[in-house]
């Protein structure tokens, strides 16, 4: 039987990571904020089965890939950086008006898919697997476990990230507050994908 400690210190890891602000946070914070909390949903649950899945993936052999194919690591960030700033983007010029007509939010298949091109959710999901391996549970048990514990943790980050959003919204009542609002958390997006390349 393994002991509880290696789990609490990998939900205390899994927690910090996800509740802090980065790329996913600022895109359900806008979302939210911008069409609200039921149609934020379908982009809540790409980043999360997105995310569980990365973890699964860096568990089965994500670290010996990116040592395999050096190049790949590189890919990723550029990828990841074009898509942050696009996703910054839309962010910044989304606004209430918007929301009503052509505008629409990330999409379930548009969020999973960026957790692969995400290289701070990459460096996160094969750091964890590195940190906390439970040997008592064997090489699937461990990467199992890794993946189970992020995913239901990611859960708590991604619903209080779009309330928030969702409840800014609502305090946000003209257009210029709102796209205020979005602006800011665009500039922030756009700022992280910089900050891939510090």
């Amino acid at each position: 039987m393994t002991s509880i400690e290696p789990v609490v210190a990998l939900a205390a890891f899994a927690f910090a990571a996800s509740i802090t602000p980065g790329p996913n946070n600022m895109v359900l914070a806008a979302s939210g904020a911008t069409f609200g909390f039921r149609r934020t949903v379908p982009c809540m649950l790409g980043t999360g089965v997105g995310f569980a899945a990365l973890i699964l993936a860096a568990g089965i052999g994500g670290e010996l890939l990116l040592s395999a194919v050096p190049w790949l690591e590189s890919a990723l960030r550029f990828v990841g950086t074009a898509y942050l700033l696009y996703l910054a983007w839309r962010i910044a010029t989304a606004g209430r008006a918007e929301a009503k007509g052509g505008t629409r939010p990330v999409t379930f298949w548009e969020a999973a898919a960026f957790q692969f091109v995400n290289p701070k959710g990459v460096g996160v999901a094969i750091s964890a697997h590195a940190a906390f391996r439970i040997p008592e549970l064997g090489a699937a048990g461990s990467v199992l476990t890794v993946t189970l514990v992020f995913a239901l943790v990611s859960i708590l980050s991604i619903c209080a990230w779009a309330g928030l959003g969702t409840t800014a919204g609502r305090f946000l009542r003209s257009d210029r507050a709102l796209r205020a609002f979005n602006l800011v958390l665009g500039g922030l997006t756009a700022a992280s994908a910089a900050l891939l390349f510090l």
